[in-house]
């Protein structure tokens, strides 16, 4: 097994234990306990609580309502119980953006998210829109199926972190690989031996700027402001089945840097290669050069080819 691959797996655990071990759906409903204010539920219509559901959880289940209905008062009381709510619903936070916005800010309690009357009811109606479904659909629901749903929720939202983690480790490897191999080479101007800044003056007025979107990108100092030499995207999932979907991501930085300037080189790494992906790839042109990530990283051969394609053939440096 690779050290990239393995490294991965490391994480991917680390996040797993650490997330449950912060027991966030334990927290949100214990939250929602102490919680001591008289909540309006009538008329169940103004929340979207149907009539027979309301009787099943209440009289026939005889659960307490704020622990299977979201009331607007709970959610203003503490805007963080909206985890809970929305784990019931089985709502992932990228399918609760949709409805809400930046429900991330909301359920972390973060003091810039206003939550005002109208958007906890709206928030509230939603909720108690899909909860109704899902108690409707279901055989027999119990509260403990509600909480088996919850940390399945939160499973969810942690494959998303996950994902994004596993980008900024492949992004980082690759980063401090080149930055490296530049200081050696003597190749930055700046007298700096880390990376303390995504910006650097190389020789012959090529700037090498570290982004978001593209992930790495060389230009030249002209008169009339900079040219656009060449691009790297990095896309570290190791995951076939996202394989076009990542390189989907990453053309949109190459069709517009082809389209600042036609003569940009367009660099792909990723740490997964499927016949369809390569196929795409040689389809659409948009690629100068692909590599895959752990060959560059752990091969030096791989490590060298890239490096002559990058600073001698596109920039001209060695």
């Amino acid at each position: 097994m690779n050290n990239y691959t393995e490294n991965l797996r490391k994480l991917k655990s680390l996040l797993i234990v650490t997330s449950l071990q912060k027991r966030r759906d334990v927290e949100a409903f214990n939250k929602i306990k102490k919680i001591d204010i008289e909540l309006k539920w009538q008329p169940l219509s103004n929340l979207l609580i149907e009539n027979d559901v309301w009787d099943y959880v209440v009289k026939t289940r005889q659960y307490e309502p704020k622990y299977v209905f979201c009331h607007p008062d709970i959610i203003i009381a503490d805007k963080s119980t909206s985890l809970y709510y929305r784990g019931l619903c089985g709502l992932s936070m990228k399918a609760a953006k949709d409805y809400f916005g930046a429900i991330e800010k909301i359920e972390s309690g973060n003091k810039q998210a206003r939550l005002g009357k109208e958007k906890a009811l709206r928030i509230a109606r939603i909720y108690n829109m899909f909860i109704c479904s899902i108690i409707k659909g279901s055989y027999k629901w119990t509260l403990e199926n509600g909480k088996r749903t919850l940390i399945a929720t939160l499973g969810i939202t942690l494959d998303g972190i996950m994902r994004n983690r596993v980008g900024a480790l492949a992004e980082e490897r690759i980063r401090t690989m080149v930055f490296e191999w530049l200081i050696e080479k003597g190749l930055i101007m700046d007298e700096i031996t880390e990376i303390d800044s995504n910006e650097f003056e190389l020789k012959d007025d090529i700037i090498m700027r570290f982004s978001s979107e593209p992930d790495i990108y060389f230009t030249r100092k002209s008169g009339s402001g900079e040219e656009l030499l060449a691009l790297i995207e990095i896309k570290g999932g190791i995951d076939p089945a996202g394989a076009l979907e990542r390189y989907g991501a990453a053309t949109k930085s190459f069709q517009q840097a082809l389209k600042e300037n036609p003569r940009c080189k367009n660099f792909f790494l990723t740490a997964v290669f499927t016949q369809e992906l390569l196929s795409r790839i040689k389809g659409d042109r948009l690629v100068e050069k692909y590599y895959d990530i752990v060959k560059i990283l752990e091969d030096p051969k791989v490590k060298d080819d890239f490096f002559d394609e990058l600073f001698h053939y596109t920039l001209r440096l060695i």
